[in-house]
């Protein structure tokens, strides 16, 4: 996918996918008996794969910050952690789109991670109640979740691309029906 795409396209999927996932995202944290996907960090991920550019930091941004009100913080770490992992699937979709597969689920599977132990240094830092720990505890904490996150994630992932496969689908012109292929072209950033 490249980012001639129209705008108001663009604007109406990622606006309506990010608002129901938020709102998804939101509920289901309610609820821990199992581990559920962070739609919040998985959807600029692959939304930088899928149309470089831009979109990827706005919505980083945007899912930050969901993230930091919900947790009670007006601005936080959240919203500048989401932002850098957006800018790094920016990165990755450099040179276009050959290994989305690979690129995806090692990107996904990289910013979980460092999202996870990004955020534990963060909440060793400024501790909210008065448990002293030590830094070590704090990351061990942090990992002993990360495999179901990692799954969670993952599974995550293969839905919001199957999403953004159906809501930018485009039919091959001259042809009555549709085609299976997605046309892919390559966009070089400056």
């Amino acid at each position: 996918m490249s980012r001639e795409v129209n705008p108001g396209r663009r604007l109406a999927v990622y606006g309506l996918c990010f608002i129901f996932l938020a709102f998804l995202q939101l509920m289901l944290s309610l609820d821990r008996r199992y581990p559920t996907p962070d739609f919040l960090l998985v959807f600029p991920l692959l939304a930088a794969l899928w149309t470089p550019g831009y979109d990827s930091f706005i919505l980083g941004l945007a899912a930050g910050f969901i993230c930091d009100y919900a947790a009670g913080i007006g601005y936080g770490p959240g919203m500048l952690v989401a932002m850098i992992l957006s800018l790094c699937g920016n990165a990755l979709a450099r040179h276009g789109w050959k290994n989305y597969a690979a690129r995806g689920s090692l990107l996904v599977a990289g910013a979980t991670v460092v999202h996870t132990l990004i955020m534990s240094v963060f909440a060793w830092l400024t501790p909210l109640g008065q448990i002293d720990s030590s830094f070590v505890t704090a990351i061990r904490a942090a990992l002993i979740p990360l495999p179901l996150k990692l799954l969670a994630n993952l599974g995550g992932a293969l839905l919001i691309t199957a999403y953004f496969w159906l809501a930018f689908f485009k039919r091959q012109a001259g042809r009555g029906e549709a085609d299976l292929a997605v046309n892919v072209t390559e966009v070089a950033h400056e």
